[in-house]
């Protein structure tokens, strides 16, 4: 086979996300109509899709979106779409998108979100950062009157809505504002706040999104240390560490004492953010593609429609993975719980309680205190 006739199919089930108009965009829909590419699917494969086809079709590669797994193509796909037996996916050469979920083994190479732990038939390459961003307006110089969380709330740890924590915040003359929505807007945005409540094993998983979305926007992080985060970590100022509301209102006091240190922040933010922007995104994409994916395949292409039986012991690795997954993740959560039982109950103990632990507690000061 010609090199030159290479077709790349991105596999969007159509049961899960609809894109009939989606051969017809390009990166300035992408950043137009940013809540379309929101989801495992819709980020990694619908998005990587239009960032890419300009690209391919330049190399004079074919570039196709839609369900199946097209026999002989190189097919692009969501772990979630490469999880049955019964699929017909082993005649096609697989690169799979592990996203948040367990290991993958039915690929020919995985894609994973951050460098941790990389195994060797897996490859990282960062998510796009979010579509669309607008950055910090730069008449706002060093002033710090709004901190912001931008993103879902569903891990958002309980510290956010806690009464003292915003009031002492209010004191200094900062307004928290956690957005659900509207995530590429950082114009008014003054700090930025990249933290949640999560297990271990699924924080292992996570892309560091939210870190270069704040560099790119020109914005100083405070993030939680996930590992992904730490991973990207090259100097000090990269972000600042914090781990509870205490922690946000002493950096917030640090920032606000210290503009030289807010603009060096912003501006360290800005340089090390271009490594994660669309253009370095899609070079490291293609890179992959031509350095590896393409010479891979060429080499295997003989032999791909035979690989059924491939195909089925490693889809049956991948279930045991799976299920391995789901187990550690519920221990931790159940030890997790255990501990929080715990400490609640420690809490609630007090010197003339009578040693009854469902006495009322006496008010004690919160973090934000």
């Amino acid at each position: 086979m010609d090199p030159a006739r290479l077709r790349f199919h991105f596999v969007l089930d159509p049961r899960a996300t609809r894109w009939d108009d989606i051969a017809n965009l390009d990166d300035a829909d992408v950043d137009r109509m940013p809540a379309r590419f929101v989801g495992g699917r819709n980020s990694w494969i619908a998005q990587t899709f239009v960032r890419l086809r300009r690209a391919l079709e330049a190399r004079g590669w074919a570039a196709t979106a839609g369900p199946g797994f097209p026999p002989g193509a190189i097919c692009i796909a969501h772990r979630d779409d490469v999880n049955d037996f019964a699929l017909p996916a082993h005649a096609s050469f697989l690169v799979v998108v592990r996203a948040d979920r367990a290991p993958v083994e039915a690929c020919d190479l995985a894609i994973v979100q951050n460098a941790l732990a990389v195994e060797r038939h897996e490859r990282f390459v960062p998510l796009w950062p979010q579509p669309g961003i607008v950055a910090r307006r730069g008449d706002r110089g060093a002033c710090i009157e709004r901190l912001a969380y931008l993103g879902r709330t569903d891990s958002a740890p309980a510290w956010f809505e806690d009464a003292d924590f915003r009031r002492a915040l209010r004191a200094r003359g900062v307004e928290f504002e956690v957005r659900t929505h509207d995530w590429a807007d950082y114009r008014e945005v003054d700090v930025a706040l990249a933290v949640r409540s999560e297990l271990r094993g699924v924080l292992a998983q996570k892309p560091a999104t939210k870190l270069y979305n704040g560099w790119l926007a020109g914005v100083p992080v405070l993030a939680s240390p996930e590992p992904a985060y730490r991973e990207l970590r090259r100097k000090a100022i990269d972000f600042v560490e914090v781990r509870d509301a205490a922690d946000v209102l002493r950096a917030v006091d640090i920032l606000r004492a210290n503009p030289g240190l807010y603009r060096a922040m912003a501006a360290n933010g800005l340089e090390r953010g271009a490594q994660f922007g669309v253009p370095a995104t899609r070079a490291r994409w293609m890179d992959l593609l031509e350095r590896e994916v393409v010479p891979r395949y060429m080499a295997a292409r003989a032999t791909i429609g035979t690989r059924g039986s491939w195909f089925a012991i490693a889809m049956a690795r991948q279930k045991a993975r799976s299920r391995a997954h789901r187990v550690r993740c519920g221990i931790e959560s159940w030890m997790r719980d255990v501990s929080a039982a715990a400490d609640g109950a420690r809490q609630r103990w007090s010197p003339g309680s009578g040693g009854r632990l469902d006495a009322k507690p006496a008010r004690g000061r919160t973090a934000a205190g």
